[in-house]
């Protein structure tokens, strides 16, 4: 995979768990980064400390996608500081919804599709207006869009629309050499999943699945990886699934 020397990269949701992780790969591949979040600052400040440490020119900004204004300031600020932006990861989640959807109140339908459907939007938008041209967008789905879970409507359709506007983004940009694509996670072993899902459960996951474990964090970074590099300069448009054979 090529270098990305000189590039400018945004990666949403990067204090923890798989954004982190993907921060410090796009970092050592020689992009300078921006990692934000929502609102653990000491921690964000800490993967931007061990960025640079290794030589990666890295800043931390907040974000609550939930807010127009911060999305704005975001892309205004990376603007300013590094004049250009090449690469954006959409890889923070939303409010976790477990209910039926009969039992659904209209406040947590808002929480995860404000911040799915409504952040992701405008962060695309945000994106598009100051990219530069041959930029590389990667957004994330889930499963549960092909293989419809009970108790998860909300999140279903929420990365629904974010799949969505993913494709027809690509088709909008696509004259401007900027390729968009979204990467569908299986379950994946971060400090978030393995505190909210039961050993049990994790158990009879590991056991469905075809590969005979749970994902990594790496196997998400590695995908992304190759989605930004010059190696996907023909793909967009596309979710690629690193589930494990889950979907």
């Amino acid at each position: 995979m090529s270098s990305l020397a000189g590039k400018v990269a945004i990666v949403i949701g990067a204090s923890r768990g798989i954004g982190q992780a993907i921060a410090e790969r796009l970092g050592r591949d020689g992009a300078n980064v921006v990692v934000t979040y929502a609102d653990n600052r000491d921690q964000a400040e800490a993967v931007v400390a061990g960025m640079q440490a290794h030589g990666s020119d890295a800043m931390a900004l907040p974000l609550d996608l939930a807010k127009l204004d911060e999305i704005r300031s975001l892309f205004h600020n990376t603007i300013s500081h590094f004049g250009r932006l090449d690469i954006l990861i959409i890889s923070g989640g939303a409010p976790r919804l477990v209910k039926p959807l009969a039992e659904t109140t209209e406040a947590e339908f808002d929480a995860v599709f404000t911040f799915n459907a409504k952040g992701n939007f405008f962060a695309l938008q945000e994106a598009v207006k100051h990219m530069a041209d041959g930029g590389r967008i990667v957004t994330f789905s889930t499963p549960y869009t092909v293989q419809p879970q009970p108790n998860l409507s909300g999140i279903a359709g929420s990365k629904a629309a974010i799949e969505a506007f993913t494709f027809a983004l690509a088709k909008e940009v696509g004259a401007r050499g900027i390729r968009v694509n979204a990467i569908m996670p299986g379950p994946t072993t971060t400090d978030s999943f393995t505190s909210m899902v039961a050993a049990e459960e994790q158990a009879q996951l590991k056991q469905l699945a075809p590969l005979q474990r749970l994902a990594a964090p790496q196997d998400m970074v590695n995908a992304v990886a190759f989605l930004v590099s010059d190696d996907a300069s023909y793909i967009t448009g596309h979710t690629l699934h690193v589930t494990g054979g889950f979907a």
